[in-house]
């Protein structure tokens, strides 16, 4: 008895003398993790799919949770030739194993790391945008949906200082900001809300302030620990 799968490789690691036991992040069933048997012999049949990021239909025999065939639908090697780009699809990858639920199905998640990956492997475009843009996406899709434009307290518009409020991971004004607030900068919250309203296809025709990006991503990488006790590991 066996199930079909399709999945994103999200985390391998050794396993007795010859083995794997990956991580997958599917479609149908959410993260699971299976094992590659002597897939670490320069031959072995299934040695590719070992590796982080390999995407496509994965065959797994159950109980027993080996995988049995994989037909390959794309293994972004891409994302190994640049280590900014590397590191930058690794903390994706971090971002699903930190989120992703054992066997509950996630489309949108799965969707979205799919469409980001993508675009780091294969579109002329900043890497770091792409994660931004997705980080945004999983913080509104879990909700904790940060208001650009408007203080989530008060409604008032935002204009000049701006704060992240820790505690609930909420944009704030200057009136509403409470201890355990840091400050969101204009420039940060400008690339903030013109890369969450940007499509993937379109984030290789922006070109943000010089250090904006950085900014962004620690702040953001701040709000993840926050709120889910994971800090990403960034260059």
């Amino acid at each position: 008895m066996g199930i079909k799968v399709k999945a994103i490789v999200i985390g391998a690691s050794d396993y007795k003398e010859k083995d794997k036991r990956i991580t997958l992040f599917t479609l149908e069933k959410g993260k699971m993790c299976a094992t590659l048997r002597s897939v670490k012999a320069p031959k072995a049949k299934l040695k590719f799919a070992k590796e982080l990021f390999c995407f496509g239909d994965f065959f797994i025999d159950t109980p027993s949770m080996i995988v049995t065939g994989v037909d390959v639908e794309n293994n972004m090697f891409e994302l190994t030739k640049d280590i900014d780009k590397y590191y930058i699809a690794c903390a994706i990858l971090e971002v699903v194993n930190t989120i992703a639920l054992e066997n509950e199905q996630n489309a949108p998640l799965f969707v979205e790391t799919l469409k980001a990956l993508g675009k780091i492997a294969y579109d002329d475009v900043n890497e770091k945008y792409v994660l931004i843009k997705y980080l945004l996406s999983v913080f509104s899709s879990m909700g904790y949906s940060l208001a650009l434009s408007n203080c989530s307290v008060c409604g008032e518009r935002l204009s000049g200082k701006r704060y992240l409020n820790l505690d609930f991971g909420e944009i704030v004004c200057p009136a509403c900001k409470t201890y355990n607030s840091i400050e969101v900068s204009a420039r940060a919250g400008s690339a903030m809300k013109l890369l969450d309203s940007t499509d993937y296809d379109k984030l290789s025709t922006l070109k943000l302030s010089k250090g904006s990006e950085d900014e962004v991503l620690n702040i953001l990488n701040i709000n993840f620990d926050r709120r889910f006790n994971k800090k990403l590991k960034l260059l």
